[in-house]
């Protein structure tokens, strides 16, 4: 009974994939040379290559088939070659990979040796068989060897490996368990059950050559030709801590179930609607078959994105961000069993992997993995999905943080408008102004309604136009002017293009209240404010002058502390560095309070 050739061509497809993404990794080494093994790298580089050419050249000569190519064309004779000479190839591979035993299994294993010592005359057999295999190709009949006793030679010859393989590594089981690293536990176990695999299904297949009545032999055959997939999985586990073995690991074990168990409903039926529903069938299968392989074959007993949800719930659940260092390294360090895990605002030297995160200028720094484990491609994930999940609560608590100062400070700056000395000040000057001139005693009430309406609106907003800034000044400097009469006088120089830039709300009254209060106020001529905005260079700078009282006066050492360092507070949580208060000396007397801003923060409305 021969089986669908449609089956051999999806089998085969299946298998040149898995073997072409498995080259592709286990190339990925080479530049990672010391960090592996050397013989395990070019293990897995020379398995892969050539079982991927053994796949495609299967898979060329039964696509070939389908498409009714005979023997005698050239792309029939290509496939021939590249299936027959990779053939050929893998008991001298074999030898080698027995070779590259540990040492105290050499010494002590018989059939380890004996599988390394063949490699000797295994180099001429193979010269001479792909020199036969070539001839074949071209049309020519090999008078000394033919195809027949070549292939036959060489299938026992594969079979006396995967004994060898299967024995051998049976053997390592104590010394893997010993180790009490899950991923070289799963190691021996993969290499035992691949080589057990592929040694009972070779028996039955050369059962069947010889003539012992195996039952479904076509598909034994078929079974046989695709044993290169366990294999190549089972070598796979042995580079499991190079990246990205995990993934190939679980994708191919998955895909290899699908393909099977897809290929034994197309040998039970190739009814379209049958084969259709066998399909939909599996697609919804994969989900739960690969998380299942995670579990079973790699060890994960949550998904990864169950982990991620974990770890940005753990994340958000920080509510300050002085204790972002701190405890996002412990979080981390534990989720990826890294020795250490740094955030800050450059990334560490030493560090095995950097991760910048986005918008905010900071680093996730990771050391090495706790064993001097390779971090895989799950590993490498989280890292990656946490650098995000940093970022958004990163920049949501820096607003949470900015929106508090500035409420506080807003408070603060509403306190000093409401409090009693100003109020009763203001009245008193109002009462006076009443009798006296009644026009005024209109035009200060206004003026306080304007810097209370101000006052108010700033604690629910986060920035104001500058322009709104300076009326609401020029309303407070209108009181202070009614109270202080002609010892104060004020001005206003600031370029009409600054006047639509965004400003913290109130960050000039603390400026110009120290001005009035500890610069004009202890002088009985009094003085003059002034107030001037300039746009330099990629910086925006606001200054308050006064030519009252200088600013290590005994009244300003008294009164101007705690304005100021609320102001530069703000300054520090909204702009970080760009953002500076500065206090100098005028010349002959006098201060001037300079405000520097960052031109991109400031010209947008």
């Amino acid at each position: 009974m021969d089986f669908p050739i449609e089956l051999a061509v999806l089998c085969f497809a299946a298998g040149s994939v898995i073997h072409a993404a498995y080259v592709i990794l286990a190339a990925k080494m080479k530049g990672h040379a010391g960090e592996c093994d050397p013989a395990s790298m070019r293990d897995g580089i020379y398995i892969g290559v050539t079982t991927f050419f053994w796949q495609f050249g299967n898979l060329l000569m039964f696509l070939g088939r389908s498409l009714g190519f005979t023997q005698d064309t050239l792309g029939y004779r290509i496939s021939f070659f590249i299936r027959e000479a990779a053939l050929i190839c893998f008991p001298l591979l074999f030898s080698y990979m027995s070779l590259h035993a540990p040492p105290e299994a050499l010494k002590t294993n018989i059939m380890s040796r004996v599988g390394a010592w063949l490699r000797y005359p295994l180099w001429v057999w193979t010269v001479a068989g792909v020199a036969v295999i070539g001839a074949r190709a071209a049309g020519i009949d090999a008078p000394i060897l033919s195809m027949d006793v070549l292939s036959f030679t060489t299938l026992h010859l594969m079979l006396l490996y995967f004994i060898v393989f299967t024995v051998s590594t049976a053997g390592y089981r104590k010394r893997a368990e010993a180790t009490g690293v899950g991923s070289l536990i799963r190691a021996q176990k993969a290499a035992v059950i691949a080589g057990a695999v592929a040694a009972g299904t070779f028996v039955l297949m050369l059962g069947g050559y010889w003539n012992l009545g195996i039952p479904f032999l076509p598909y034994v055959e078929l079974a046989a030709m695709m044993t290169s997939v366990p294999f190549v999985i089972s070598v796979a586990y042995r580079l499991y801590q190079f990246p990205f073995m995990d993934a190939f690991i679980r994708e191919v074990i998955a895909g290899v179930i699908l393909v099977a168990v897809f290929a034994a409903a197309m040998s039970v039926s190739q009814f379209p609607l049958w084969i259709m529903a066998a399909a939909v069938l599996l697609a919804y299968s994969k989900a739960p078959l690969t998380r299942w392989v995670e579990r079973t074959f790699i060890g994960y007993e949550e998904s990864v994105d169950e982990q991620e949800e974990r770890i940005g719930t753990a994340i958000r659940a920080l509510t300050r961000l002085d204790e972002f260092p701190a405890r996002v390294s412990e979080i981390l360090a534990r989720e990826v069993e890294a020795e250490w895990v740094e955030f800050g605002s450059s990334p560490r030297a030493d560090a095995v992997h950097q991760v910048e995160i986005p918008g905010s200028g900071l680093w996730l720094s990771v050391g090495l993995r706790i064993g001097r484990r390779r971090y895989m491609s799950r590993q490498l994930r989280i890292v990656r999905t946490a650098a995000l999940q940093l970022s958004a609560h990163h920049h949501q608590l820096s607003r949470h943080e900015m929106r508090e100062v500035t409420a506080r400070a807003q408070m603060r700056a509403l306190q000093a408008q409401i409090n009693p000395h100003f109020l009763f000040n203001t009245l008193n000057v109002l009462a006076n102004l009443i009798h006296s001139n009644p026009p005024k005693a209109e035009r200060v009430t206004e003026e306080l309604a304007e810097v209370f309406r101000y006052a108010l609106e700033s604690t629910r907003a986060e920035w104001v136009k500058l322009g709104d800034e300076l009326q609401f000044l020029g309303s407070y400097l209108g009181i202070e002017k009614a109270r202080f009469e002609e010892r104060l006088t004020y001005s206003f120089d600031v370029d009409e293009a600054l006047h639509a830039m965004r400003i913290p709300p109130m960050i000039l009254q603390p400026l110009v209240e120290n001005a009035v209060k500890h610069g004009i106020g202890p002088r009985l001529e009094g003085g003059t404010i002034r107030i001037l905005g300039r746009l330099e260079e990629d910086r925006v700078v606001i200054a308050v002058e006064d030519s009252g009282a200088g600013h290590r006066s005994a009244s300003r050492q008294r009164g101007a502390g705690i304005g100021l360092a609320n102001v530069r507070e703000r300054l520090h949580h909204l702009y970080g560095e760009a953002g500076t208060l500065r206090l100098d000396e005028m010349s002959p007397e006098g201060t001037r309070a300079v405000l520097t801003l960052p031109q991109a923060v400031g010209v947008h409305s």
